[in-house]
C-alpha cells in the first residue's frame, strides 16, 4: 500500500534549537542515519530512510521560529523538491519574524513551494492575526493548500494559547474555500473539537502527526467515517519509528478502504500533487 507521509521536517541539526533537538529530535533514532558528523541533513539518506520506512512520498516542511524550535529555511524544502519531486515543498511565514507574509509568502512561491504551513505555537502569534489574513485569502484564490499547527508542544516558551482551537474554526469560517489541513488534530485535549470542525467545514481536514496511532480510535472513535477527512504524518525526524506508526494504523479495527483514505488516497485528492 503507497504511504504518503504530510509531516516531514527538514533542515540542519545546527539550525534548530539544542532544546528542541534534545526534547523532539532525539525521541527516535534517525539523527544519526540522516545528518553526517558535522550536523548537516543529508538529502540523500533522509529520502533513503523514509523510503526504507514504507514512505514513497510527502510534504517537507520549513520553519521559522527562532525563540523555540528555529529557523529552518524554505530554501532548504526546495532542494528537497529539485531532487525528489515526490517531496513536494511548502513555505512558512512567521508575522513576528516577516514584516510583510504575503510578499514573503509570494517569494517563496516563485522559489517553488506548493503550499503553506502557519505554526503558530513555535512562532508564538495566533492563526487570525489579521496580518495573515492577505496571505489566506490569496491562498483561498489561488487554491493553495494551508496546513496549520494545531495541538500542544512541548517546547520550551511555546503557549497553549496560540494553539487555542477556536481561532482556528475563525479561519475556515472566513475562508470557506481555503483548504486546510490541521496538523496534530487537536493533540493534547482538543481531539472532539478537531473533529467536530472537519464535520462542520467541507475544506477542513487532518493529518494525525504527532500521536500515537495506536490510540486514533480512542481520539477519534467515528475514524472510519470519517476517514476521508484525516491525512498520514509522523512529524519525522522526531517520530520514535515511522515504519512502527505505519503498522500501527494497519493493525486498527477499521476497514481497508478506509485505511487507504488515510495513507494515500486522500492526499492524492485533496492536495492534487502526486499522480
Amino acid at each position: 500500500m503507497m504511504v504518503i507521509d504530510i509531516h516531514l521536517h527538514i533542515g540542519h541539526v545546527f539550525q534548530w534549537t539544542e532544546k528542541a533537538v534534545k526534547l523532539w529530535m532525539d525521541t527516535g533514532d534517525y539523527r544519526k542515519r540522516i545528518f553526517d558528523k558535522n550536523g548537516y541533513l543529508v538529502i540523500d539518506e533522509y529520502v533513503k530512510t523514509l523510503n526504507e520506512e514504507g514512505v514513497s512520498a510527502g510534504i517537507v516542511l520549513p520553519e521559522y521560529s527562532p525563540l523555540t524550535a528555529g529557523v529552518l529555511p524554505v530554501e532548504e524544502a526546495v532542494k528537497f523538491q529539485e531532487k525528489f519531486p515526490e517531496f513536494v515543498a511548502f513555505g512558512a511565514v512567521n508575522p513576528n519574524v516577516h514584516l510583510d507574509p504575503l510578499n514573503e509568502f509570494k517569494r517563496q512561491l516563485v522559489l517553488g513551494v506548493k503550499g503553506l504551513k502557519i505554526h503558530s505555537v513555535h512562532g508564538l502569534f495566533f492563526v487570525n492575526d489579521k496580518k495573515l489574513y492577505p496571505v489566506y485569502a490569496f491562498c483561498e484564490e489561488n487554491k493553495i493548500p494551508v496546513m496549520m499547527h494545531a495541538g500542544t508542544s512541548i517546547f520550551p516558551g511555546t503557549k497553549l494559547k496560540h494553539a487555542d482551537p477556536y481561532t482556528f474554526d475563525e479561519i475556515a469560517a472566513d475562508f470557506p474555500d481555503l483548504t486546510l489541513i490541521l496538523c496534530h488534530a487537536g493533540r493534547g485535549f482538543w481531539y472532539h473539537i478537531a473533529e467536530f470542525l472537519i464535520r462542520r467545514h467541507k475544506n477542513v481536514y487532518i493529518d494525525v502527526s504527532g500521536l500515537p496511532p495506536k490510540n486514533l480510535l480512542k481520539y477519534y472513535p467515528n475514524l472510519e467515517k470519517l476517514s476521508n477527512k484525516f491525512l498520514f504524518g509522523t512529524d519525522f525526524p522526531g517520530v520514535p519509528g515511522v515504519k512502527k506508526n505505519i503498522e500501527a494504523i494497519k493493525s486498527l479495527n477499521i476497514s481497508e478502504d478506509a485505511k487507504e483514505n488515510i495513507f494515500y488516497k486522500n492526499a492524492k485528492k485533496i492536495l492534487k500533487f502526486w499522480d
